[in-house]
């Protein structure tokens, strides 16, 4: 009865937040779709562009992290006020942080887009876009705090229609500004960044009402600001610094992964950026039920049951393998048909084909590993996490560099990499968790 039960509370969290790690995924997508209608060099560049804007979401979003694990374990403490200042602080400092991030960006993008890149033309579509694209971090920012306060606190209901409004919104601006439909002016890649503000905007509107209506501010105290706690920024810093420094790893991972596709040759950084789509769109599913792993082994562990730590993954695992089935069947038996959607007219983007059934047996491995790793994340040993993490940048760059540079083999050889740094990351968050190791911190 207990695991039916933990079951149906797994499912009930996780259904909505699904939505909501689907938003990022679906601004890249949706600007691939219509990159795809634009030219080859324009579809390879924002492959390029989302990694180097990923980047500097960075410190924010580990932020955001590090609250969520911190409030979920005041909420398993029974401590929802301290929850509810958490957030507040941590909600002034994303804001801070968004802006120094915003303008950095604008800064460093010319690096990337004429230094980094060999082709020039990639570069000045890169460069284009990120100069448009940098005011949209702090509004993904608020969107994120916003979501990691309602999943931590289990309503998260509300991201479903949060999630609609981005791509809806998304969808419309990409359509009137990259093409120049009903008198708006015709941008192409730069009509991809009005799209992102835009999404995030309404989200972020959205969300903020929904928050300030539906919230007991005398429970949590939410919006209610004071002076910075010592402790709360000192957990934080514990939390998130790590956490940081692996999404810089891991975003690092995919630059420098493209820029190695990218001495193969644009055809091929194109593909590339097509399959690795595909990819993150499968990943879906497995995202939203690592937020609820994170939230329920962060509460778990403040109620003194990490016995049920075990039971958490498990229900999390079945549950994103059962919702990524679909996804991968369709990849293996007709990936014509989803390489199709992004230039039904490209001869050339068919060679993604094979690339593709690698990446979709791949998610076999890929879903039980990220649980795992997020498993260790939850306990708050996110050190621990870090050191991982470490280990798998090493072994994807390097499977990458030898197979693509090296011996010069196939898109779809290349791709072994993924799976294969998968099953490293498996073993090692297993075995990390069965240690007991992470048991030494105190939050």
């Amino acid at each position: 009865m207990k695991d039916r039960s933990l079951l149906r509370a797994v499912w009930k969290l996780t259904l909505p937040v699904i939505f909501v790690e689907a938003t990022e995924t679906f601004d890249h997508l949706i600007a691939t779709l219509f990159m795809a209608r634009v030219g080859v060099t324009e579809l390879g560049a924002i492959g390029v562009a989302d990694a180097v804007l990923l980047l500097f979401l960075i410190v924010p979003l580990s932020l955001v992290d590090g609250v969520q694990i911190l409030t979920a374990r005041r909420v398993g403490q029974r401590r929802p006020r301290e929850a509810g200042a958490v957030f507040n602080q941590v909600f002034l400092l994303t804001l801070g942080l968004c802006a120094i991030a915003t303008m950095a960006l604008k800064l460093f993008s010319p690096v990337v887009g004429y230094w980094i890149v060999e082709s020039p033309d990639v570069g000045k579509a890169i460069d284009s876009y990120l100069q448009l694209d940098a005011y949209s971090i702090g509004l993904a920012g608020v969107t994120f705090a916003y979501s990691a306060w309602l999943i931590s606190v289990g309503r998260t209901r509300a991201l479903i229609p949060a999630t609609l409004i981005i791509v809806v919104v998304d969808v419309a601006l990409n359509y009137l500004f990259i093409f120049g439909k009903l008198g708006c002016p015709a941008l192409g890649m730069r009509g991809a960044a009005v799209g992102s503000i835009g999404a995030e905007l309404a989200a972020a509107v959205f969300l903020t009402a929904y928050v300030w209506r539906n919230f007991n501010r005398k429970e949590y105290g939410l919006f209610r600001f004071t002076w910075p706690d010592r402790k709360t920024n000192r957990l934080l810093a514990w939390l998130s610094g790590p956490i940081a420094a692996q999404l810089v790893l891991e975003d690092s991972r995919w630059f420098v992964f493209f820029l190695i596709i990218e001495r193969v040759g644009t055809s091929a950084l194109a593909i590339a950026n097509v399959v690795f789509t595909c990819y993150i769109v499968f990943c879906i599913p497995t995202e939203g039920f690592s937020e609820t792993t994170c939230s329920m082994v962060s509460r778990f562990v403040g109620r003194n049951r990490p016995d049920r730590i075990g039971q958490v993954v498990k229900s999390t695992t079945w549950g994103a393998i059962l919702a990524t089935i679909p996804f991968i069947l369709l990849a293996l038996v007709a990936p014509q048909w989803v390489v199709a959607v992004f230039s039904p007219e490209s001869g050339a983007l068919g060679e993604g084909n094979a690339s593709l059934r690698v990446v979709a047996l791949g998610m076999f491995v890929a879903i039980p590993a990220h649980l795992w790793f997020t498993a260790v994340e939850g306990t708050g040993d996110t050190i621990a996490a870090l050191g991982i993490d470490l280990v798998l940048t090493f072994v994807m760059l390097g499977l990458t560099y030898v197979a693509a540079i090296q011996l010069g083999w196939p898109l779809d050889r290349i791709w072994l990499a993924v799976p294969i740094t998968w099953l490293v990351c498996l073993g090692a968050c297993y075995g990390w968790m069965k240690s007991g190791a992470w048991k030494r911190l105190e939050l």
